[in-house]
């Protein structure tokens, strides 16, 4: 047993970082989060209880919304027999079946329930395994519990019951929480006792002075006869002067209407220093007055609103991937096309040829792009030099900038490469140009470099390549500097920003394991840092034409090539049979199966789209002919990459689209001569 926190919670409902961290105003902010998390449960069971739900409904509604409030495994409401010393579980939360209501536990000496009922304070149990001061019933134990607080539902003259929160693993209680439990311990109670005695129901309204929430009682004029502390508490956060400050402005109306009609206005909304409440009126015409509960509805509003940009983030999405994987198809033809062209072209020719092959490979990022916008790229990490994806970004960023600002590029000699995937790298790098320009509307210079520093840690020495986007630009404010990398947050005008781009940034960087920090003077600029793990492997060559003789060929092996694209499939037909290879074609799964059973023992290989009309793809097609021969070896090619990222087992031999010829034979030959 340990004595309750007094202090906020330490384990915030968010994470807060940077300099709005600390400090008193932050930790309040953070404490009146939690309490308006609370109030809505408070509220509910309250209201329940006042309309006369039953109390065994009213039970397992607060077994539920404790459990779900303070995200907890279990909630345990005890009732206490006539005897005083059984109790039975007759609510919970989490619990296997057929515990409860059918569970009963003894208030004997040595016991957790006579413990917690001879209590004045609530009782938390740190760990469970380890308790020695009482025994923790056998069920719980069983359960898995950890720890857990405890707290007593008073009843007329002796305790109803006991309501008991815990949890699978290790959890400090805060003050805030056993406010919040015996709040609910009180509205139990306080319907309790409505059922004992109709004579005491008016002390149920006992609810409203612990209920998290404002409420404010108002008279047939609207004028504020009474409030409870949490409406002056929320009062003073808002910077007002008075609680009534906090209602609607046609709160008149609505009080004259709700005391005329006998009824209830529900979800009035109103906003106060970037705060949204919700406001409910609930008409006690007996007496002429109407009770307002407020509910703090602005984190739940952000969240609808972030829903709807990632609904339609997602339907670009999945237009920009459909685009991209039928570009693909078209670049694969483009790039055979120019290769089967230069090999057997003179040396003025194939040189206009390798300029076109180039011009596709950028097309062909492009589609990268987009695919990693869409999220249905697979990464496809090769080492390369960070200048080098920089420089060759060069006349990209100074379109994108424009002319007012200047460009400069900054790279160290002797740097060494990385293992990173270009695309992705080309993604941060036009983010923050993106990023930087919009800081800079009357122009200024945006400094882009590269170089290689060396880190010291608890493990030792780190190596890294160090990427810095500086600018001359706005700079940015303090309060806002801890919140750029977060998803949907923008400062821009609405229309003019989804919020995506750096917290794109800070994903693609966490994903090559590196690291980003920001740093910036509100007038002068900011610099975006970035770390990659620098390699000792050697930096990759691209893929360059190479003669006829000179590229991996076949021996006769046969292939079955299944592509539903026909100039596509016709052209890698094409390629692998001036190769040495014997091709086999099919458009789509049933036809594939029709060669394969007339050729099945001559077949080597399958080289297949992932995506086939027809309904089965093609790694259903892969399982079900490597079911019929176990050792046929399988290539995946697609454009668009989705059904691996489906998948927990990427295949081995996966050929992007768009790929040249070389690649084609050496992925062919490679996987051929594989064991």
């Amino acid at each position: 047993m340990f004595p309750i926190t007094k202090h906020p919670r330490l384990a915030p409902t968010r994470p807060v970082s940077g300099p709005a961290a600390t400090g008193p105003l932050a930790s309040f902010q953070l404490s009146l989060l939690d309490r308006a998390h609370q109030q809505a449960a408070v509220a509910a069971l309250g209201q329940a209880a006042l309309t006369g739900v039953d109390l065994l409904t009213l039970t397992e509604q607060a077994a539920v919304f404790v459990a779900q409030t303070l995200s907890l495994d279990f909630t345990s409401i005890y009732e206490l027999a006539e005897d005083g010393c059984t109790l039975r579980l007759t609510a919970g939360f989490g619990w296997n079946g057929g515990v409860v209501e059918h569970m009963t536990v003894r208030a004997d000496e040595g016991s957790m329930a006579a413990y917690v009922l001879a209590s004045s304070e609530p009782v938390i149990v740190r760990d469970v395994p380890s308790i020695t001061a009482f025994h923790v019933p056998d069920f719980v134990r069983a359960h898995g519990v950890i720890s857990g607080i405890s707290v007593v539902i008073p009843g007329g003259g002796r305790a109803w019951g006991i309501l008991e929160a815990q949890c699978r693993c290790a959890r400090t209680f805060v003050e805030d929480d056993f406010h919040f439990l015996q709040s609910v311990a009180n509205v139990i109670s306080s319907a309790h006792a409505r059922k004992q005695s109709e004579a005491d129901r008016e002390h149920l309204a006992a609810f409203v002075e612990h209920n998290p929430n404002p409420v404010i009682e108002l008279d047939a004029a609207a004028v504020a006869l009474y409030c409870n502390d949490a409406a002056r508490i929320v009062t003073g956060a808002l910077q007002k002067h008075d609680p009534s400050e906090l209602l609607p402005k046609n709160t008149a109306d609505l009080v004259r209407h709700c005391l005329a009609q006998q009824t209830s206005v529900l979800n009035e909304q109103v906003e106060i220093s970037g705060r949204r409440l919700s406001w409910s009126f609930f008409s006690v015409a007996r007496i002429g007055r109407v009770h307002a509960y407020a509910e703090d509805i602005t984190e739940r509003t952000s969240l609808e609103a972030q829903l709807r940009q990632s609904q339609k983030m997602e339907a670009i999405g999945q237009l920009a991937a459909g685009v991209a994987h039928d570009f693909n198809n078209i670049l694969t033809i483009m790039q055979g096309l120019v290769r089967r062209l230069g090999l057997n072209g003179s040396h003025e020719r194939s040189g206009m040829l390798d300029q076109l092959f180039e011009t596709t490979e950028r097309a062909a990022s492009l589609t990268k792009q987009l695919l990693a916008f869409s999220r249905k790229q697979v990464m496809q990490p090769r080492v390369l030099l960070l200048s080098e994806i920089v420089s060759n970004m060069s006349r990209m960023l100074e379109r994108l900038i424009g002319e007012n600002i200047t460009l400069v590029a900054e790279h160290a000699a002797e740097v060494p490469p990385v293992e990173a995937d270009a695309a992705m790298i080309e993604q941060i790098v036009l983010n923050l140009a993106v990023n930087a320009r919009d800081a800079m509307p009357q122009g200024g210079k945006l400094i882009v470099s590269t170089d290689f520093i060396e880190t010291e840690n608890d493990t030792g020495r780190a190596r890294w390549v160090r990427l810095r986007v500086r600018d001359t630009g706005c700079g940015i404010a303090p309060e806002v500097l801890s919140r750029i990398f977060e998803p949907f947050f923008t400062t821009k005008e609405v229309g003019k920003g989804t919020g995506l781009g750096l917290a794109t940034v800070f994903g693609i960087v966490k994903q090559h394991y590196g690291s980003v920090d920001v740093s910036s003077v509100v007038g002068e600029g900011t610099t975006f840092t970035i770390l990659f793990p620098a390699t000792d492997k050697m930096v990759e060559e691209k893929i360059v034409a190479l003669p006829q003789a000179a590229l991996a060929r076949g021996t006769g092996e046969t292939i079955l090539l299944v592509e539903d694209e026909p100039i596509l499939r016709e052209l890698a037909h094409a390629i692998l049979a001036d190769a040495g290879y014997k091709v086999l074609d099919a458009e789509q799964g049933d036809e594939a199966f029709q060669v394969w059973n007339q050729h099945m023992n001559e077949i080597d290989l399958l080289l297949t789209d992932m995506v086939l009309p027809g309904g089965m793809t093609g790694r259903e097609l892969a399982t079900q002919l490597q079911g019929l021969k176990p050792n046929l070896k399988v290539i995946y090619s697609t454009g668009y990459s989705q059904d691996l990222l489906e998948s927990k087992d990427e295949p081995v031999n996966f050929l992007q689209k768009p790929y040249p010829p070389e690649t084609l034979m050496r992925t062919v030959r490679s996987c051929l001569d594989a064991a």
